[in-house]
């Protein structure tokens, strides 16, 4: 087992757009970087597991003794997840769906496809505070150790995001802003638990069912470059237009058409960074008719156009 402490390397923070968000080699064990004047017991660390290959992974059994590990999917990918060896979760990983691992408690994953997950480290001690304050008399903890599924909030992708478009930009202050959002983030679970444990559970009970949403997902991703209309995705699942797009937003927390278009965008910035090709020639291959159109769509998704995606991405490497 490994405690908080044992994986944070005391550096300075003081150069201009040192990163805060620390990007994992081995799944879920990140080396941490602490500024002189925090304790350690107190920092809530904010990492990065990213996979631009498409083959499997096993990531094997990781067990934090001390901490609360708080996953929340930053985009698309095919996953198995097992808690305390028994398997939890096994489909498609959308953006927005979140999972939380109790101190002491084994998780494992296996992923099929490219991945980008968001890890928050929790002291024990923080988390526990947070939430008798928030919620006296109640056992939150509790909460979330028996509800270890995944579960789809946007609120949660949204403040994920918020950390990554404000990383690197501090000369001084990223520590303070980055422990802010985390704060966020745990005030919005316990929101969840208050309203109901259930909202930490599974988010496929009332939608779709797995065969049925594969069958949805499998359609559209050997379909991304080709107009998609959405009874094409309804039959390929089995259904009707309308009782398709319903069951599809329950399970998954996003209407098809959005879910198409992230995917889209996803597969473009695979692209961007894969390939020397002109972004006309990426739109088209993603299935835009037009690059105005793409640059539209990706800003909406990105925050950025697709040159300057690219550009800050390749800037990295040089």
């Amino acid at each position: 087992m490994q405690s908080l402490t044992q994986r944070i390397k005391r550096i300075s923070r003081d150069e201009p757009g040192t990163s805060d968000v620390v990007e994992e080699r081995l799944w879920r064990r990140p080396v941490f970087r602490l500024s002189e004047n925090q304790r350690d017991g107190e920092r809530i660390g904010v990492s990065r597991w990213m996979r631009q290959v498409k083959s499997e992974i096993d990531t094997g059994d990781v067990v934090h003794d001390d901490t609360y590990v708080i996953a929340i999917s930053l985009r698309s990918t095919q996953a198995m997840f097992f808690h305390e060896y028994r398997l939890v979760f096994n489909g498609y990983v959308l953006p927005g769906m979140f999972q939380v691992t109790c101190p002491g408690s084994s998780a494992r994953a296996i992923f099929y496809s490219t991945c980008d997950v968001m890890h928050l480290f929790v002291p024990r001690s923080r988390l526990h505070s947070m939430a008798n304050e928030a919620w006296p008399g109640h056992d939150v903890p509790d909460l979330l150790r028996g509800n270890p599924g995944v579960a789809h909030d946007p609120c949660l992708e949204k403040l994920a995001h918020a950390l990554l478009a404000a990383d690197q930009t501090f000369d001084r202050y990223g520590g303070l802003y980055t422990d802010s959002i985390a704060v966020a983030v745990l005030s919005r679970l316990i929101e969840l638990a208050r309203r109901s444990p259930q909202s930490l559970s599974s988010t496929r009970r009332t939608g779709l069912p797995q065969w049925k949403l594969k069958r949805a997902i499998d359609y559209i991703e050997a379909h991304l470059a080709r107009p998609i209309s959405l009874a094409d995705v309804a039959s390929a699942a089995g259904l009707t237009r309308m009782h398709f797009a319903a069951q599809f937003r329950a399970a998954t927390g996003v209407r098809p058409h959005d879910y198409l278009m992230k995917r889209r965008i996803e597969h473009a910035q695979e692209l961007l960074i894969g390939e020397s090709i002109a972004l006309i020639d990426v739109a088209q291959r993603v299935g835009f008719q037009s690059q105005s159109h793409f640059t539209t769509v990706f800003r909406r998704f990105a925050g950025t156009t697709p040159k300057c995606w690219r550009d800050e991405r390749l800037s990295r490497f040089v």
